[in-house]
């Protein structure tokens, strides 16, 4: 080693450089061994196609005039192209095919890099003209702020608009799922396929990650001892509840649901399940456990749409779940204590409704008057009705009441949800909003009642005919209220309008629709928990498929308001750890 630094230091001295072949030096020597693990290295990190890198960039000429439409070529050269691994469309042989990205008419393209090494890129404007190349190396943990071009050629600039780098291959966009938010974190579920025979026979894991932003997703979570498959006539998935919090640990219910492969999905059998993630440390992996449920219970429905449940924790420990009955549509809403043992049935014990789900999930919430939680539930299915009645529960004692809700001379068109100390409806159709006095919420007896005036700018257009309630949830943070109406409850193509209030539900203005005139970038809103709220702004996270030129990947984003309540004009790619 003395040897070494002499001869740099000798080098220095004399201005002067030599340059070393691989084949020229010994391996006994320092410098062959340092040369032979750097390859060694470098061949190991070339085949690491478990992880991936999504790059969000704009082409333009030096003018900043857009290629609109243009194509890019890009691949990855590295150690195994010189040892002549054969490419594949995905990598399976560890190395991956040069890909191409058709440019938007703002000159935009997603890239994805699922091997490590220089990346070349290759542009041509709309006619298929040449312009010119760029260069720069992909690593793991790359970011946006250490990313740099280190070569380019022609009348071309490469703009990085956005990066992400990931630990694993991305799952297709059809498992991306918004769960919502408990204790300030925003939760989503996604897969990671592991053995892929065909379309109809492979397996997959899955993850729940959450975040502080909507944006950075610094906790990753597998989830154990399920079993995601398909097996040509049959598949097993994934249900997931929203997350709720104890005060120590996030926890979610689930089912994992095996059910005929061919639609239209006929149920088999299922396994209803719980899962605990530590608030105070990061699991690599949590194990789920099963739930003590009748053998005619099975959480969740038919279809695929778990936002729609009212998964709930209050006072003293306990949860509340809506099982299915089985065979039957009914669901059972179940409180179960602190143990997860079963409590007791809502239905028969508390005369709780759930008969349309459509229509009163949104009327389960926690309700928290002078330190304790009450859980109010609906116990009627009739709406519009100038008076509404719903039940009470004391979240320590369970004894419960009836309380009314007079609209007089408005009939509710939604159930009342209780925000800032207050509650709030919407009455009629098209909907305008109220806030309901809850000063007398605690009496034996109560009846609140609608203020006389209503919340100004709340100008709503949906009109559904009253079959289901439009305002679905309110999302909250900083003096922020978000009210989110749909005319479709369970968000099938549905007509979405958000109202944002910041003078404690005095006033709303309307946020604009989100910004789909680029459709690469862009998606309905299919899931409520697609929205969430984080320092007064709403966020709306949502995952996309981009065309490689051999198949398509998925991309995860999310788009921010503004301050002024207005969206960002770009979105996000979502980083996950």
């Amino acid at each position: 080693m003395n040897r070494i630094i002499l001869t740099i230091f000798i080098s220095f001295l004399l201005f002067q450089c030599r340059i070393f072949k691989p084949s020229s030096l010994d391996p006994s020597e320092d410098i062959g061994s340092l040369q032979a693990l750097l390859r060694f290295l470098a061949l190991a990190d070339a085949f690491n196609t478990q992880s991936q890198s999504v790059l969000f960039m704009k082409f333009t000429d030096s003018n900043g005039t857009p290629y609109a439409n243009g194509v890019v070529e890009y691949f990855v050269y590295n150690e195994a192209d010189e040892n002549g691994v054969a490419t594949s469309p995905y990598g399976e042989s560890g190395n991956v095919q040069t890909y191409t990205a058709t440019l938007d008419t703002s000159g935009r393209a997603f890239l994805f890099f699922s091997e490590r090494g220089i990346a070349n890129i290759s542009l041509k404007n709309v006619s298929n003209t040449f312009i010119g190349t760029a260069s720069f190396r992909i690593y793991n943990g790359i970011t946006k702020q250490l990313f740099s071009i280190y070569k380019q050629t022609g009348n071309a600039q490469y703009i990085l608009e956005d990066l992400a780098n990931y630990r694993n291959r991305l799952a297709t966009n059809f498992t991306f799922t918004p769960l919502g938010s408990a204790n300030g974190r925003q939760f989503i579920y996604l897969e990671v396929q592991t053995r892929f025979i065909a379309a109809d026979q492979n397996t997959s894991i899955g993850y729940i990650a959450s975040s502080s932003d909507g944006e950075y997703y610094d906790s990753v979570t597998k989830i154990d001892d399920v079993t995601i498959e398909k097996n040509v006539t049959y598949e097993i998935i994934l249900k997931i509840s929203k997350p709720v919090f104890n005060g120590s640990e996030y926890v979610f219910f689930l089912s994992e649901e095996k059910r005929d492969y061919s639609p239209p999905n006929n149920f088999q059998s299922n396994r209803n399940l719980a899962l605990r993630i530590s608030a105070f440390s990061t699991p690599n992996s949590a194990k789920v456990f099963n739930l003590p449920l009748n053998s005619n219970l099975f959480l969740f429905r038919p279809d695929n749409m778990p936002w729609i449940y009212p998964v709930l924790y209050f006072g003293n420990g306990r949860y509340m779940i809506p099982p299915t009955l089985y065979s039957a549509v009914e669901t059972r809403p179940t409180l179960l204590n602190s143990n997860f043992e079963v409590n007791q049935d809502m239905v028969s014990g508390f005369s709780c409704n759930l008969a349309d789900q459509n229509f009163n999930a949104v009327g389960f919430q926690i309700v928290n008057f002078s330190g304790i939680e009450y859980l109010q539930c609906p116990i009627s299915t009739t709406l519009p009705s100038q008076v509404l009645q719903v039940r009470s529960i004391d979240g320590n004692t369970l004894s419960n009441r009836i309380v009314d809700f007079n609209g007089t001379p408005y009939g509710f068109e939604s159930y009342p949800f209780y925000i800032r100390g207050k509650f709030v409806s919407t009455f009629g159709s098209p909907p305008v909003a109220y806030t309901i006095n809850a000063s007398d919420y605690l009496l034996s007896s109560p009846t609140l009642y609608r203020n006389s005036s209503a919340i100004s700018g709340f100008n709503s257009s949906i009109n559904n005919g009253n079959s289901s309630s439009v305002l679905r949830t309110i999302k909250s943070s900083n003096n922020s209220d978000y009210f989110i109406l749909s005319s479709n409850p369970t968000f099938a193509a549905p007509t979405v309008e958000i109202f944002r209030s910041i003078d404690d539900l005095v006033s709303v203005t309307a946020i604009p629709t989100i910004p789909s005139t680029i459709t690469e970038y862009s998606t309905t809103i299919t899931n409520q928990e697609q929205l969430q709220s984080f320092k007064g702004l709403l966020n709306y996270s949502y995952a996309i498929s981009a065309s490689t030129g051999v198949g398509n990947l998925p991309v995860f984003l999310t788009r921010f308001t503004k301050d002024d309540g207005t969206w960002e004009s770009l979105p996000k790619l979502i980083k996950i750890k």
